[in-house]
Order: structure tokens, then sequence, then C-alpha cells
């Protein structure tokens, strides 16, 4: 039997072994049908080499990050997510606008860097809800609706969403 410094090498080699190194846990984001979400990007690598964001098994984008005399050169591999793909304030968070309920799924973030032997990667699950409206509200948007100020939006939560699944199954 291994001794437990043993057992703790050998599972820590298997880590090694498994690919890319995470940055964190899964992070769940909801959004409305025609809205809009932001995939927050917290850097920890110095320098970085390039950021590829990938839905699914989908490239989304790739970004060389700007240099002292250049900008960021952001390569949308999709010409029908040019319009919908967005980085606020010169960072590199992705936004993605206009979303449809297919774009509900996995999405990743790869950050590369010369540094590193393997890019920290970040996941995040981005569930797309109907919008709400009054008189219109579907298993999942009722709760939402009832909290819905009369001429209002408010944005679908993480929160609200989970209760509303919990309510209506």
């Amino acid at each position: 039997m291994l001794s437990s410094t043993a057992c703790f090498t050998f599972i820590f080699l298997l880590c090694q072994l498994t690919g890319p190194a995470a940055c964190g846990v899964l992070k769940k984001l909801v959004g409305a049908l025609g809205g809009s979400v932001n995939f927050p990007l917290n850097l920890s690598a110095d320098p970085i080499d390039s950021i590829i964001w990938v839905f699914n098994t989908t490239t989304l984008v790739t970004i060389q990050p700007k240099l002292a005399d250049k900008k960021a050169l952001i390569i949308v591999t999709q010409h029908r997510n040019k319009e919908r793909v967005n980085f606020p304030h010169e960072g590199y968070s992705l936004k993605l606008s206009k979303l449809k309920k297919n774009d509900s799924g996995v999405y990743r973030v790869e950050i590369h860097s010369s540094t590193l032997q393997d890019p920290l990667t970040q996941e995040y699950e981005l569930r797309v809800y109907e919008h709400c409206t009054r008189g219109k509200c579907s298993k999942y948007t009722l709760f939402h609706c009832a909290n819905t100020p009369k001429g209002g939006e408010i944005p679908l939560t993480a929160h609200v969403a989970r209760h509303t699944k919990e309510i209506y199954p």
C-alpha cells in the first residue's frame, strides 16, 4: 500500500497530466433572451501571449493583448458574432449581446503565457431564459415576472432562476 506522501505525490502528478490549469470553479451565469451577459475575467498571468474564448467546442474569439505601441488584436472567428461580441473598458472580459436560446451552454477562456506550461482556464455555464413580459410567462420566468415592476425591467439573476427551478421543476 502506498504511504500518504507517495499517494499525495501520485495524485499531484495525475492532476498535472489532466490538461490546462483551472483558475476557479465553474461560474454560472444567466441572461434574458435578447439581452446581454458579461463573462468576468481576472487575469493573473503576466505576460499574456493570447486569450481564447471558446463556446462548447467552437472558438469564438482569439485575442493578442495590446503592447506598448499596438492595440489589442481581436479576431472574432464567426462573422455572425462580430456585432454581438464586445470587450468593455478595453479589458478582456467578454460581453455577449443579443442573446439567443442556443447561446446557453459552456464557455471557456484560456489564458496563454510563455511563463506557464499549460494555459490557465476558467469555465462558465450560461443559461438563457425568455424575457419576461406581463401576461406571458413560462415556468422559468413566472417567478421573475411577479417581481418585475410595472413598465420596468429587472435582470434575471442566478438567484431568481435557481428558485424558479425549485418552484417549477
